[in-house]
């Protein structure tokens, strides 16, 4: 397997993450939306610390994303 193989692979599998973990976030606020009298402080800050998560797994994914294509294009 080539470099530029095995970096596109890891781009389809980081792309899937992505859309994983936006899936998530989204599943989040449906429920915080459809719960929103049920929910108390420790729900609150369950859900807070989950979104928080997400979006931080989410830009990590995103920014190791960018790097592979940089990598891509100093190949070509």
């Amino acid at each position: 397997m080539s470099k530029k193989e095995r970096i596109k692979l890891e781009i389809d599998i980081l792309k899937a993450l992505i859309l994983a973990f936006l899936t998530a976030i989204f599943g989040i606020f449906g429920y915080s939306v459809i719960n929103y009298q049920s929910i108390d402080l420790v729900k609150a800050v369950a859900i807070m610390l989950g979104i928080m998560v997400l979006c931080i797994l989410l830009y990590i994914c995103a920014k190791k994303v960018l790097k592979n294509l940089k990598d891509i294009e100093e190949l070509q």
